[in-house]
């Protein structure tokens, strides 16, 4: 079938990743080692973005995990922070899919984010292409690589699996990507992406 979609993960993809002194100035904040913080801060993310966990219980968990408590003042500022830190725009590739879009293809949004990030992304994040579609895991209930979550983006954009790619950062989520139908490749820098994107000739090139 021929591509009529491309759909861009956000975190890492469109947004540049968390700055490291975002994440020092969280561990301090919290007095944890930063090794032990960022396992903690993993541990639970993927049922934040689900939605599962609000911010307070989110934050508290990741406290714990470290052998601390947080009350829930300190753990809505730990939220506004972090928020802040995936805010950053990876501008090749917002540029880019704005030229997708503007070459007659669909576009869309599919990420993995917690509810209060989604909630400020237009504030926090007005360099955010245009696109026809976005499908947030907080919204649904869901997460990436889980069918579920690649099923409403092509059913939002109207197009069948083999005619839409995702480009997305993490090799578990291209993997669901491909066994959903979509083609897929994992973003690591845009050089590579560049090239892998000469599989797919109709599309315009990265500048």
């Amino acid at each position: 079938m021929p591509l009529r979609a491309v759909v861009f993960d956000y975190g890492k993809v469109l947004c540049q990743p968390q700055p490291p002194a975002v994440r020092e100035a969280l561990a301090t904040r919290l007095g944890v080692p930063r090794e032990a913080f960022e396992a903690a801060y993993g541990r639970f993310r993927l049922e934040y973005d689900r939605g599962t966990l609000d911010d307070v219980a989110y934050w508290q968990s990741v406290v714990q995990a470290c052998g601390r408590t947080l009350d829930a003042e300190t753990a809505l500022w730990l939220a506004g922070v972090d928020a802040r830190g995936w805010s950053h725009p990876n501008l090749s590739l917002v540029d880019w899919a704005g030229q997708v879009r503007q070459a007659g293809f669909q576009t869309a949004i599919l990420s993995n984010m917690q509810r209060s990030l989604r909630q400020r992304l237009e504030e926090l994040c007005p360099w955010l292409p245009e696109v026809d579609a976005a499908v947030f895991s907080s919204d649904l209930g869901y997460v990436k690589p889980e069918p579920e979550m690649y099923r409403r983006v092509v059913e939002l954009l109207a197009v069948a699996p083999q005619e839409a790619l995702f480009i997305d950062d993490v090799e578990a989520n291209v993997a669901g990507a491909r066994q959903v139908g979509l083609s897929a490749l994992r973003f690591t820098d845009v050089p590579t992406l560049r090239q892998a994107l000469t599989a797919f000739p109709e599309l315009p090139p990265i500048l």
